[in-house]
């Protein structure tokens, strides 16, 4: 079923898996899309269009800096972000597979590890809200390291949390940088509707593939 690293994976097994947040386990595009265009306006900044900012979303913040925020600091950009975000979060919505996933994973003692290129501020409150924090062993937010993705820093720092091996870790994730990303590390990578080692477009994959693979070791 994996178009690359199979043979790893099923000679050693998995020993944890890392998700990506947005897009993954929540729908929080239309809270994304009013959160950055607010923070336009607060720079005196013209606001995207939806096609524009879906072209954009998910990357890092000096990215977006480097584009829009011009001459902005990552703590002003990341700050006004934090502010403005309160004021959509009930506009994030849960992915109705999520939990079930999140829930079937860790009954099966799998290590689990969430890591976004959102604020820990951010993250929190969408964790909070749906009752995930619970689920995971290790949280990396854009906070925690020096690179967000699609560097390798989060997934390094997470397996060592974990005490893993990235041959043995599967990150799942929804955009490029997040396959990136985890070919840097040298994990499995599972794209949720995009491209990676191993395509979805339904999280319960995840949960049969790994029973599957557990079957043959």
């Amino acid at each position: 079923m994996l178009k690359k690293g199979g043979d790893i994976v099923q000679k050693e097994g998995v020993k944890a898996v890392l998700f990506d947040l947005d897009g993954v386990l929540v729908d929080s595009f239309e809270a994304w899309f009013h959160t950055f265009n607010d923070s336009l306006k607060h720079f005196g900044l013209r606001a995207l269009s939806k096609a524009k900012f879906s072209k954009q979303w998910g990357g890092p913040i000096e990215r977006d800096i480097k584009k829009y925020f011009i001459g902005r600091t990552v703590e002003e950009v990341k700050n006004t972000h934090n502010t403005n975000f309160m004021k959509w979060k009930s506009h994030v919505e849960l992915f109705p597979q999520s939990t079930n996933v999140l829930q079937k994973l860790k009954k099966q003692n799998r290590k689990l590890g969430l890591i976004t290129n959102s604020s820990k501020l951010i993250t929190s409150m969408i964790l909070n809200h749906h009752g995930l924090k619970k689920y995971f062993q290790v949280i990396i937010t854009m906070d925690d390291v020096k690179r967000r993705k699609p560097a390798p820093d989060m997934i390094l720092k997470a397996c060592k949390m974990l005490k893993v091996k990235p041959k043995n870790t599967i990150l799942i994730g929804d955009t490029k940088n997040d396959m990136i990303a985890g070919k840097r590390t040298g994990c499995v990578t599972v794209g949720y509707k995009v491209k990676g080692d191993y395509k979805i477009k339904s999280l319960n994959s995840i949960t049969r593939f790994l029973n599957q693979n557990q079957n043959r070791t």
